[in-house]
């Protein structure tokens, strides 16, 4: 099972404003789809391929084009704890 941290809904919705202000509503519906099913789908079967993240021993990340997707085992699942541009720097946002 995947849960979302309210940061990381938070951050999905602004990159969905974003990318639908930039690029319409069909470049929308297909990122916004590959996120989710980055989320959803790759990283519960793929985890153990993960990156980790310096300094924060229970995180890890995935890149998902010019995002990277932060999450964490749970006893259930999975957490998505943000959804981060790739310029964004994550000692700032985590």
């Amino acid at each position: 099972m995947v849960h979302y941290t309210e940061e990381a809904e938070r951050d999905l919705f602004e990159i969905g404003v974003y990318t639908w202000a930039e690029w319409g509503e069909e470049q929308f519906v297909k990122y916004m789809a590959l996120l989710r099913e980055t989320c959803e789908a790759i990283i519960p079967r793929k985890h153990r391929f993960a990156r980790s993240v310096p300094k924060r021993p229970e995180l890890r990340r995935w890149r998902c084009e010019r995002h990277v997707i932060y999450f964490r085992m749970v006893e259930d699942g999975f957490e998505i704890v943000r959804v981060l541009h790739d310029r964004m720097l994550p000692a700032k946002h985590l």
